[in-house]
């Protein structure tokens, strides 16, 4: 019973709203053919730049969608460039470091060169004379 109801509003509502429909465009199709040429052309022309709009919104959305591709493929990029800086970082601070203990190397030869050159060539010092002692200095018993 009560499905009955629902049933019969919504074939009422159904009607109902057909009715109003059928009434808005008689009205509308007697409004519209007392139109003059003006009132077309001006309804034309609304047309064409909404048909334009529409145009360029499509366009500025497969614009906004390349760019936001754009800025990922983007990301990546900045992501694979900062991975070579590390990596480039990484090999210039070994390579410093192997220069560094290399030049230390180099070094601790060449002083080693130069001392054993300098203990050749420099006189073998002859102990200091021994001290006499003072004259008027007596001795403690």
């Amino acid at each position: 019973m009560a499905q009955d109801s629902f049933a019969n509003r919504g074939q009422r509502f159904t009607a109902k709203a057909a009715d109003f429909s059928r009434a808005v465009l008689k009205i509308v199709g007697e409004d519209v053919r007392s139109w003059d040429v003006f009132r077309w052309i001006v309804i034309v022309l609304l047309a064409l730049n909404l048909l334009l709009l529409l145009s360029l919104a499509g366009g500025i959305r497969s614009e906004i969608a390349a760019l936001e591709q754009d800025r990922s493929a983007g990301t990546d990029q900045l992501a694979h460039v900062t991975k070579d800086f590390a990596d480039m970082r990484a090999s210039l601070t070994q390579a410093i470091s192997d220069m560094n203990s290399g030049l230390q190397s180099d070094i601790a030869k060449v002083n080693t060169k130069i001392d054993a050159r300098l203990q050749q060539a420099a006189p073998k010092p002859s102990p200091p004379p021994a001290a006499a002692p003072k004259p008027g200095a007596k001795p403690k018993p």
